[in-house]
């Protein structure tokens, strides 16, 4: 049974009463068998990394010793007649950095001239110093927040934080791209560093990241997307699951894994997250630190309970289910709000093969 066609709409007296008899050690209503984990995963090429030179050409660079410097408009880590990384340069104008630009598609530049380049076709590392209104749409709902914030971040002078409270209903706080490279509408990779606090994690299915459109079905789902049809990564009760949503379906579909022997899900640190969403066929894979935790597919179902594994996921089918990824969502949805928290975002990217996390 669906746990969000019972509990947060209670759409049947019945859905509702079987949400309440369910096994509490994973949530009020997704308890099932746990999945294995594929040790073997999906991964590409590793790409390249912020930090790391691209081909273009910038300003006037510092002559010796410089460090990811670059010039106005830059679009590569070493300015004329310089290189990046601590190289020497050769020439250029001594000590100088150069006006801060853009640095590749999507990219920006810090405003201190230390160029963040970036390491895929979308990224986010909010050194704007804000929520950029044409490449999100901010949506808060139940009293949840999202604010970019200068006190704790992975790198640069900025992150996202998004606030989470113990309401009564579901509360959200999300930014969702407005207008994401068409490329990554099939099998795409994702990258974010995330910082949760306080702990331990108590809420169940906190959604963090996820991928994929709306649909056109009859049926509508919970704000702030009721007909989306999605791919994520959450945590729940302090542990990980990953799997799909189909809202624009009567009942609501909901398949997920609980990934066998992967660990709590990390707080008050930074973490680095990878991820994978394919629709044909649909899988998930994710990496927490670099390391493979879990792999959601019709062979790693934990919900619903007794789900034989090989069986075709929804509908007589395992592949073409979300119908591609045009939207692309940070932040947080909780479906079982237990108590406050924080959760703080940094280094967001999007790219057809895997990007890797920062040193």
């Amino acid at each position: 049974m669906n746990q969000k066609a019972c509990c947060p709409w209670l759409i049947a007296a019945f859905m509702a009463a079987a949400c309440s008899n369910a096994t509490p050690a994973a949530s009020s209503a997704e308890a099932g068998a746990g999945g294995s984990v594929n040790a073997a995963g999906a991964s590409g090429g590793p790409s390249a990394q912020a930090g790391q030179p691209s081909s273009g050409s910038g300003g006037a660079s510092t002559t010796g010793g410089a460090a990811n410097v670059g010039g106005a408009g830059a679009s590569a880590l070493s300015g004329a007649g310089g290189t990046a990384n601590g190289a020497a340069g050769s020439a250029g104008a001594s000590g100088s950095a150069g006006a801060s630009g853009s640095a590749g598609t999507n990219g920006s530049a810090g405003a201190s001239g230390n160029s963040s380049a970036c390491a895929g076709l979308f990224c986010e590392d909010f050194e704007q110093g804000m929520i950029d209104p044409a490449k999100w749409d901010l949506k808060e709902g139940a009293g949840g927040t999202a604010v970019v914030q200068t006190t704790l971040v992975a790198h640069g002078k900025y992150a996202l934080q998004v606030h989470g409270l113990a309401s009564t209903t579901d509360d959200y706080a999300l930014i969702v791209s407005k207008s994401a490279p068409a490329a990554l509408n099939g099998t795409h990779f994702g990258r974010a560093n995330f910082y949760i606090t306080p702990k331990p994690l108590t809420s169940g299915h906190t959604q963090m990241v996820f991928a994929g459109r709306n649909g056109t079905g009859t049926a509508n789902g919970p704000a702030p997307l009721p007909k989306l049809r999605y791919m994520e990564v959450a945590n729940i009760s302090g542990g990980w699951q990953a799997g799909f949503d189909l809202l624009d379906i009567s009942p609501l579909v909901e398949e997920v894994v609980y990934p066998a022997g992967s660990p709590q899900v990390p707080t008050v640190a930074w973490t680095c997250l990878e991820w994978q969403f394919t629709d044909a066929p649909d899988s998930v894979n994710f990496w927490i630190n670099g390391k493979l935790i879990g792999t959601f597919d019709d062979q790693h179902v934990s919900y619903p309970s007794g789900h034989a594994p090989g069986t075709p996921l929804y509908n007589g089918s395992s592949t073409g289910l979300i119908g591609g990824f045009e939207l692309f969502g940070f932040g947080f949805h909780d479906w079982h709000p237990n108590k406050p928290f924080d959760l703080y975002y940094d280094d967001i990217v999007l790219d057809t093969q895997r990007v890797n996390c920062l040193p």
